[in-house]
């Protein structure tokens, strides 16, 4: 959709975000505005050289008010005088802009950093639903490529507008003293060029929002061919792919295209406004020297100050073209900035920040129901409890709503109905950090950072010293392969971990895990992906960690569930609740597996041990 938010909104929301360097934009102003004045003192030496030391025109009064009549006299002396002054008004000229430079390119980046980490933190607090329309890539893009807009509508956007609207007002004022039809001619050209720009302002941003579109899709097109490598490969679809990555691109060039033609009428009206501007005051300034009313120095002076004028004229127009791009992504930033958390958090307690303190693990469902936008109810008035210690199966088909539920206990997803507590305490009462550091999670595909090893271990307990983290390791079973990489736990895991194998990046997430210490535990399918040897080694692991804590085990092989205590079978938005018996002993008696129905249904695994005579490992205690 094009961009529809006034541009003037998008400023101020860009002045708002802005205000916390308010100071520094305000030196940056005062440094701008401060060049107007070095750049007027440019032409007098070539005026007083032109008139007073060619010509016999008195020199200005400044001049005979400060300098002895010795020095006044003596035209060499003058001459000497006015090289000295314009040597050095061009290093002052240049000192200035580097100066100025330096710092508002300080600025600009401590800005643009600080708005990035902003959005990325409002991006990580908003829900896959909320998302569907803006995939992750889409959201990177924005931070990474949109984000800048921030600096483009406020450095280089309010900034050089004072400034160069300062500079403006500065020589027309001293260009009226010298002549006023001069003054009037130069504004006067710069009317076609303001009534342009009022009428395709909006076009010309609407353009730079679908182009950004478009570049987006791009990014999102070679980010999802590259991560399905394997399976172009395999397919023979290589050039499918690339000719899709050409046809898009041709979009973004046509989408552009359409930009930069909007962008050279303006050019042209530029050109056409100042040269008719340049020769108005030239035939204007000539008649005038002429006549007498002009010095030839003074016309030299018109000329320089008429350039003076009409550089930062065009510097405005091109600045408010290049703004209409800024606009498009500020709009893109601020739209993800602005979209609401997935769930609201209290209020930071004005008490010193501590650890939060270790809850006991008691969970508690009460007529908990959930559905997504727009879509069917995953849970339906739910109840159940679940003691401190105990291991919860939780089994269903695929898109049941397993995940769902896990969700719902680290607070990524608020019910739309009912209530969750913890040691009696509803979740919704827990600022996040302090609930989520209460729970560690292990996933079926391990979640590791292109970082060392002993900080993706320690990523859940940024504060562990060396030894805690080398003692999570062993527990893990993982210290002995750590040790055997070339720097340790010092060693970079690399993108997407690829370095490790499955079962290696699989222990470290384990070792997280145990260092984080946390009272509940979700397993969500942990070693499905393993081959069996390697499931054997961790299992062992897994089960060291579940000693003690409330688990919930996401699983479809009903091995997996071999130590749970209560089965959570999740189905068409209901959950049966079922004990788990004697469920050891008839997986310990072999082939339960085939029981089990596709869609891992526990219940039919019972029916299956009854029709063997292996006696009823399920008891179904309660259907809600």
């Amino acid at each position: 959709m094009p961009n529809k938010t006034l541009p003037s909104a998008i400023y101020w929301r860009a002045l708002k975000e802005a205000r916390p360097w308010y100071p520094q934009l305000g030196l940056i102003v005062a440094l701008g505005l401060l060049a107007t004045p070095i750049a007027l003192l440019a032409p007098l030496p070539v005026k007083i050289i032109v008139d007073s030391v060619l010509g016999d025109q008195p020199l200005p009064s400044f001049m005979t008010r400060w300098l002895s009549p010795s020095i006044t006299d003596d035209k060499n002396l003058i001459l000497y005088l006015c090289i000295g002054f314009g040597v050095l008004v061009g290093l002052l000229t240049v000192l200035h802009g580097v100066g100025e430079w330096l710092y508002r390119e300080t600025v600009a980046d401590q800005m643009v950093r600080r708005f990035r980490a902003k959005v990325l933190g409002q991006a990580l607090r908003q829900t896959a639903s909320r998302d569907a329309g803006r995939g992750v890539v889409d959201q990177v893009f924005r931070i990474s490529q949109d984000a800048p807009a921030l600096q483009a509508m406020t450095i280089w956007g309010v900034i050089p507008l004072v400034t160069k609207t300062g500079s403006v007002v500065w020589v027309v004022a001293i260009t009226s003293m010298i002549s006023p039809q001069v003054a009037v001619i130069a504004l006067a050209s710069s009317v076609p060029l303001i009534v342009l720009i009022v009428l395709k302002q909006r076009p010309l941003c609407d353009r730079w929002h679908r182009s950004r579109q478009l570049e987006s899709r791009l990014t999102q097109l070679a980010y999802e061919v590259l991560g399905a490598r394997r399976i172009v490969l395999t397919s023979c679809q290589e050039e499918h792919e690339v000719q899709r990555l050409i046809d898009q691109g041709r979009a973004c060039f046509m989408a552009r295209l359409s930009v930069m033609l909007i962008e050279a009428g303006f050019r042209v009206v530029l050109t056409l406004a100042i040269g008719f501007g340049t020769a108005g005051i030239l035939y204007i300034g000539v008649r005038d020297v002429q006549a007498g009313a002009l010095s030839v120095g003074d016309l030299i002076v018109l000329l320089a100050y008429m350039t003076q004028l009409y550089e930062p004229l065009k510097a405005i127009a091109e600045h408010i073209i290049a703004q209409q791009a800024a606009f498009a992504c500020g709009e893109r930033a601020f739209e993800l900035l602005e979209a609401p958390p997935a769930v609201p958090d209290k209020p930071a307690s004005p008490e010193k920040k501590a650890r939060p303190r270790r809850t006991q693990g008691n969970l508690s469902f009460d007529r908990v129901s959930f559905a997504y936008p727009e879509g069917p109810e995953v849970l339906r008035n739910t109840s159940f409890d679940v003691p401190a210690g105990t291991c919860v199966g939780v089994v269903g088909r695929t898109g049941s709503g397993k995940s769902t539920l896990t969700n719902l206990l680290v607070r990524l997803i608020d019910p739309t109905g009912g209530s969750i507590r913890l040691d009696g305490r509803d979740l919704r009462d827990f600022r996040l950090c302090e609930l989520r550091r209460q729970f560690a999670i292990m996933e079926q595909e391990p979640s590791l950072f292109s970082t060392t090893i002993a900080e993706n271990i320690a990523y859940g307990h940024p504060e562990a010293n060396r030894g805690e983290i080398e003692e999570a390791a062993r527990r893990a079973h993982a210290h002995d392969f750590i040790m055997a990489l070339p720097d340790g736990y010092d060693s970079m895991v690399g993108e997407r971990a690829l370095t490790l194998s499955g079962g290696e990046r699989q222990r470290v997430c384990l070792a997280r895990a145990f260092l984080k210490q946390a009272p509940i535990l979700i397993l969500d399918e942990p070693t499905s992906a393993l081959d069996r040897d390697t499931e054997a080694a961790i299992t062992d692991a897994i089960e060291e960690l579940m000693r003690g804590r409330t688990t919930f085990i996401i699983a479809h092989r009903l091995s997996t569930l071999r130590r749970a205590d209560l089965i959570l079978r999740v189905e068409d938005g209901q959950l049966q609740v079922e004990r788990r018996g004697s469920l050891a002993a008839a997986l310990d008696a072999g082939q339960t597996e085939q029981g089990v129905a596709a869609g891992g249904r526990v219940i039919d695994a019972a029916r299956w041990a009854q029709q063997h005579g292996k006696g009823n490992t399920l008891r179904t205690l309660d259907t809600l």
